[in-house]
């Protein structure tokens, strides 16, 4: 399974976001969210001729076997002119949401302009993390780093969706590493599914879920019970924390058997507008899985995909 991306799949979730924005705390947000909805369904027909389909080699086949991801970072699928047309359709697209927003906007407008946010290298530094690199990125004053990183994940779900395709639920069986199948990254949420509550993780990347051990964490693979709890909070029964005492980091989950059967779950939703379960895991001296120094540690080992 994977974030959605078609038309039905869309309308389910526009509708899930306006009913979100109840909450005045991530309405703002939450517009930002509901606009990228919209612009990622143009986007994906403007670049649909380019998506060709992924064929699997018996070599790839065996590989990803061995543990390797679909995806071969040191040459990752995104062509530089598309990722430059995707990076104009969502930065322009996103104008005229508020002043916060649009000033946040011009100022990564501006880095595209300076040659810190455009071309090969840029993609190239962040998909195979490169910490100083990033910190050169992610820590210029001013910038709103959870909107880049919002943007850049759009651009990359897009052109992944052809290795998405490629991944059948038969060659997905006996991965076992809390990586992403599809394309290396971390997750930033789990889910509670099924009969006996079997956990899937979903990629922060390319929204990727795969079936993971309940009892592991899904960060630094630890598997003693000692080191791993659960945090459950009082009155909800939906949502709970996953936190591992060996890495410090946490995995907010969520248990999809006590969800209404009218509501439907979008993992990248879910991930916003549970900005409390962050905070909760936090003050008990947690760090989130996919925080972006974390995320420029884990992608900086020497791990690369096949394709």
């Amino acid at each position: 399974m994977s974030d959605c991306l078609d038309g039905s799949c869309l309308e389910l979730k526009r509708k899930r976001v306006e009913e979100a924005k109840e909450n005045p705390v991530y309405r703002e947000l939450l517009e930002v969210f509901s606009r990228l909805i919209d612009l990622t369904e143009s986007a994906i027909d403007r670049v649909r001729p380019d998506l060709k389909p992924v064929v699997l080699t018996p070599y790839v086949e065996e590989k990803f076997r061995e543990g390797l991801p679909l995806v071969d970072r040191k040459n990752f699928p995104v062509p530089e002119k598309k990722f430059e047309l995707l990076m104009d359709i969502f930065l322009k697209g996103l104008m005229g949401i508020g002043d916060s927003v649009d000033r946040d906007l011009h100022i990564l407008i501006d880095k595209r302009l300076d040659g810190r946010l455009r071309g090969r290298q840029f993609i190239e530094q962040f998909v195979m993390g490169s910490h100083a690199f990033l910190g050169s990125v992610f820590e210029i004053p001013d910038i709103n780093n959870h909107l880049l990183f919002l943007v850049l994940r759009n651009i990359f779900k897009i052109c992944l969706i052809p290795f998405q395709d490629t991944l059948t639920e038969e060659l997905a069986i006996g991965w076992e590493s809390g990586k992403c199948p599809v394309c290396g990254f971390p997750p930033d949420m789990g889910v509670l599914r099924g009969e006996g509550g079997k956990l899937y993780l979903h990629c922060a990347i390319c929204g990727h879920e795969w079936r993971f051990k309940r009892m592991t964490c899904a960060y630094c693979g630890q598997e003693l019970q000692k080191e791993l709890r659960y945090l459950e909070v009082e009155g909800d029964g939906i949502h709970r924390i996953h936190l591992c005492h060996l890495c410090k980091r946490y995995l907010k989950i969520v248990d999809e058997r006590n969800l209404p059967e009218s509501m439907p779950l979008f993992l990248d939703l879910e991930e916003l507008i549970t900005h409390h379960l962050d905070i909760i895991a936090e003050q008990q001296g947690y760090i989130p899985g996919i925080q972006m120094d974390a995320l420029a540690k884990d992608h900086g080992q020497n791990v690369s995909g096949l394709l």
